[in-house]
């Protein structure tokens, strides 16, 4: 047989793989073996099994081994591996890297090792160690090499020796793993409303992928855990995952009691290699139910998969940024489809991707009343513009006073920071519209030059402008550039409420699902009175005596020059009215400086579907995703403006000669210091130009979610 193998080797030039011979039968595709490359041996996995292959002439080598009894990568994981590396343009070697450890693959799992038995009864024998060994070996079956050294002295001379006179044989054997398999096991289901029975069972007398568009607070957990109950008691494996690594431990435990400790493995890329080497082998044993983690969870080593819930579809971090830059979403989907596993995707903001999908490749299944009858929570829009600040900027005295209320009834509140505003962009006062690029139609970017004047970037097309005097719109003189302004937040707020317990939840305090435990605990047992926090704060987190929720300055996320800055924050704001009135009536808070913008005026109204139809509507009229496609090319080094403006004039070459629909911008990125440059290509089909350039050293994103 000849196999096309993917070597562990990094070498550049053979990522695609290699072929190679054997004669062993049991090797098939996925199987880890060893293989002679450059005068030594390194592991590598088999793609492709060809019974013959065409007349080459070069020499083709052997097999040497096969290192484990089953396969690492099943016929579904091989195929949606595959179809990575197309889609994303990388090798397979690259797209593989995410489906297994780092080598040596032959620890992953059941190793061959050498054994030996007795031939001969009553063998004629020259020396003591020779009777040493077939004493041993008398009455027994195979004994492993490892054990005859040990109890018998054998030596490889001695052992030689017998098997050319036909004393003893040998053969190479697999051991066994010790793990159990998880067998049919029926499981209590949780009690279901009537609104989640139904949304339950459309989900399951559908053929298709799900969306499970419930409302904050609906209750999707027990609909999943539903789900999840079923795929057991059918003999399957289930994968739920969650957009963070801090969220894992957060629905750790209801889901032990589901299904039991020992039936549940948690992944993370914060595991040490150890334990991430153990929980591979135990996870691809079969004996383990249920997968919690992060987006690479999703390569876990589930050869029996049932279904795959993502959770907060919706989230940014689903994204892969480096090197094979996948979307779970995506990858999912054809992980799926090739191992005939549902697939659930569940959000109270679905992405503009999957909204769209939702009318038709998806069933859409609506979940809009808050599970045990608790009401949403009313929500109040502060207009920052008309606001009295003083130095507590940017708190106001409605949002002072509800907090002080709070405290007085020793109830929480939860305050958000959206700190992914860390540029400035300019805002009229008067018309309450930002000053945007013409080419793009985002918002420009306030920089300052070497000797500190402003000017305005456009940081998708490269354009540049003055800051202008009057608002283009309006014509008013009142513009303001609007920034984070929250560095000293935690300062204010332990200044103004001296007394109350106050909690952070950001980078600097969560590094750790141990972390995000002890805050979980400090919240449900009341023994914080203020979270504040950044996006860790809005994400699914269910705390029953938070009656307050704030976002200090929504407008920072609209600032950004991204055609996704809505979609973000909408979902943000949207995310944040969950948190409050769990257990009891809440109340939300929104400071904003423009109170119209639709992101702010439907979700502070629970209007999400409506604020979906009319994104759709724009990124429809202004030809972005998910209505076309996108391509984003990253050059970082000291010649990278040089290298980008040779690409783009190359590209508009390309789309000349081709008369094709794509639009081609470049710019320095926003945060590369001069050192990043990017091309932004968008049409029907942007990577039929790629063609046109050598891209080394290029970072390809193909659906990027960073643009800017």
């Amino acid at each position: 047989m000849f196999l096309r193998v993917i070597t562990s080797s990094r070498s550049p030039g053979i990522g695609n793989g290699l072929t190679y011979e054997t004669e062993e039968a049991r090797i098939t595709p996925g199987s880890a073996v060893q293989i002679p490359l450059r005068g030594g041996h390194v592991d590598g996995i088999v793609f492709d099994v060809q019974r013959e292959r065409e007349e080459h002439e070069f020499e083709v080598k052997k097999v040497t081994a096969l290192l484990a009894s089953e396969p690492l990568l099943t016929e579904a994981q091989l195929k949606t591996l595959t179809w990575m590396a197309r889609y994303y343009l990388t090798t397979l070697r690259q797209s593989l890297s995410v489906w297994l450890p780092p080598p040596p693959w032959r620890t992953l799992l059941p190793q061959a090792q050498t054994v030996y038995r007795l031939r001969k009864t009553n063998p004629a024998l020259r020396s003591v160690k020779q009777k040493l060994i077939c004493d041993y070996l008398s009455g027994k079956d195979w004994v492993s090499e490892v054990e005859l050294k040990r109890a018998a002295d054998a030596t490889p001379a001695v052992l030689r020796t017998l098997l050319k006179n036909g004393v003893i044989e040998r053969d190479r054997k697999f051991t066994q793993d010790d793990s159990e398999p998880v067998m049919h096991q029926t499981m209590d289901h949780p009690k279901l409303s009537h609104a989640q029975e139904e949304a339950y069972k459309m989900i399951r007398n559908s053929t298709k992928p799900s969306l499970l568009f419930g409302i904050t607070g609906s209750g999707k957990t027990e609909i999943y855990a539903s789900l999840i109950a079923d795929c057991i008691a059918e003999g399957k494996q289930a994968l739920l995952l969650v957009p963070e690594i801090l969220l894992t431990e957060h629905n750790t435990e209801r889901f032990e009691r589901l299904v039991g400790r020992g039936s549940l493995a948690i992944l993370h890329s914060k595991l040490t290699q150890g334990k991430r080497r153990a929980e591979w082998r135990r996870i691809h044993s079969g004996g383990v139910a249920l997968v919690i983690g992060s987006r690479s969870a999703l390569f876990a080593p589930l050869r029996k998969l049932g279904l795959v819930i993502i959770d907060e579809e919706h989230e940014w971090t689903y994204k892969n940024e480096q090197t094979p830059r996948y979307h779970t979403r995506d990858a999912a989907e054809v992980l799926c489809r090739e191992a005939g596993a549902r697939l659930i995707l569940g959000t109270a903001t679905p992405s503009m991707e999957t909204w769209v999908k939702a009318k038709g490749e998806y069933t859409l299944v609506s979940l809009q009343e808050r599970y045990r009858t608790h009401g949403l929570p009313s929500v109040r829009v502060i207009d920052l513009g008309d606001a009295n600040f003083g130095q507590h900027y940017p708190f106001t005295t409605p949002l002072l006073d509800a907090i002080g209320h709070r405290l007085l009834k020793k109830e929480q509140s939860v305050l958000f920071l959206n700190r992914r505003g860390i540029a400035s962009a300019v805002l009229c006062l008067q018309c309450r519209r930002r000053v945007i690029s013409p080419d793009t139609l985002l918002p420009f970017t306030v920089h300052q030059d070497a000797i500190g004047r402003p000017y305005l970037l456009d940081h998708t097309s490269g354009n540049r402008a003055d800051v202008p005097k009057v608002c283009p719109s309006c014509g008013s003189t009142r513009l303001l550039t609007i920034g984070a302004g929250t560095q000293r937040i935690e300062l204010t707020v332990k200044k103004l409420f001296p007394t109350a317990r106050v909690l952070r939840a950001d980078s600097d305090t969560l590094s750790s699902p141990e972390d995000m435990r002890r805050l979980l605990t400090a919240m449900q047992e009341g023994r914080a009175d203020i979270l504040l926090g950044t996006q860790s704060v809005v994400k699914g987190l269910d705390l029953p005596g938070v009656t307050l929720a704030a976002v200090l300055i929504a407008d920072i996320g609209l600032s950004l020059p991204h055609f996704r800055a809505g979609e973000r924050v909408f979902q943000i704001l949207t995310q944040l009215t969950g948190r409050s009135g769990r257990a009891k009536p809440g109340e939300v808070i929104i400071q904003t400086f423009r109170p119209d913008a639709p992101e702010v005026a439907l979700s502070a109204k629970h209007e999400t579907e409506k604020y979906l139809e009319q994104e759709m509507k724009l990124r429809l009229y202004t030809g972005y995703p998910p209505f076309t496609k996108m391509i984003r090319l990253l050059y970082r080094d000291d010649r990278a403006e040089e290298r980008t403006r040779k690409d783009y004039h190359a590209l508009l070459t390309a789309i000349e000669h081709r008369t094709s629909d794509a639009k081609v911008n470049m710019a320095p990125s926003l945060f590369g210091g001069g050192r990043e440059w990017h091309i932004l290509i968008r049409g029907k089909d942007p990577a039929s130009l790629l063609s046109a350039l050598a891209l080394h050293d290029v970072s390809v994103d193909i659906d990027p979610l960073e643009c800017v």
